[in-house]
């Protein structure tokens, strides 16, 4: 069975086997491993471009996000400042009330009515605001709270029983017009105002907001 111990040709073939054996083996595992650690490498790199692109779809939806709250939130504020102005209380503001002076005063114009709609407390307080800058314009004015015209913004007219010429109409038109109050023609009967109204003097009206 060990003959070949014997035999130099024999142990000459062992040798060389071996010797090649030796030296297959370091070069088969080197190369395996340097295919291990490229394999590592590239499944490295796979994962932490996986990972950067999940990162940036991310980012990305988060800002898609943001800007639709941001709308969403700018929308919110027009409607609410809308809402605020349709359902805020009417005033005449520091502008209205120096335009209003500045076209009446000096005026030579008929005594006035200013008539709030009896059935709203916001219309009253209106139309004392508005008698309140006649009176600083010089004019003669009486506050009324008892008309039943329940239209919206502001009416002017008459009271003028004598068919008499009556001053200051045409002026309190062009006034109310440019200090932007909501002025609307209408023909305003005196019998939709209660209590006694003067002959002869202007009427301004003041429906709901």
């Amino acid at each position: 069975m060990l003959a070949f111990w014997d035999s130099v040709a024999d142990l000459r073939q062992i040798e060389f086997i071996v010797i090649v054996v030796a030296m297959i083996i370091p070069l088969v595992c080197g190369t395996f491993l340097l295919t291990v650690r490229a394999r590592i490498k590239t499944l490295q790199t796979q994962s932490n471009q996986s990972q950067g692109f999940s990162y940036q779809e991310n980012v990305k939806k988060l800002e898609t996000q943001k800007r639709r709250l941001e709308a969403g939130l700018e929308s919110s504020g027009h409607e609410l400042s809308a809402l605020r102005r349709v359902t805020a209380p009417r005033q005449i503001t520091e502008l209205q009330e120096n335009i209003l002076l500045e076209k009446l005063r000096g005026v030579q114009a008929a005594p006035v009515t200013v008539a709030a709609y009896a059935f709203e407390e916001e219309s009253a307080s209106y139309a004392a605001e508005i008698a309140a800058t006649l009176r600083k314009a010089g004019w003669e004015v009486t506050l009324s709270k008892a008309s039943m015209n329940d239209f919206k913004g502001i009416s002017l007219g008459t009271v003028n029983l004598m068919r008499r010429p009556i001053s200051g109409l045409h002026e309190l038109a062009e006034a109310f017009t440019a200090a932007q109050l909501e002025l609307h023609q209408r023909e305003i009967p005196p019998d939709t105002i209660a209590g006694p109204l003067q002959d002869g003097s202007l009427l301004v009206v003041v429906g709901r907001k």
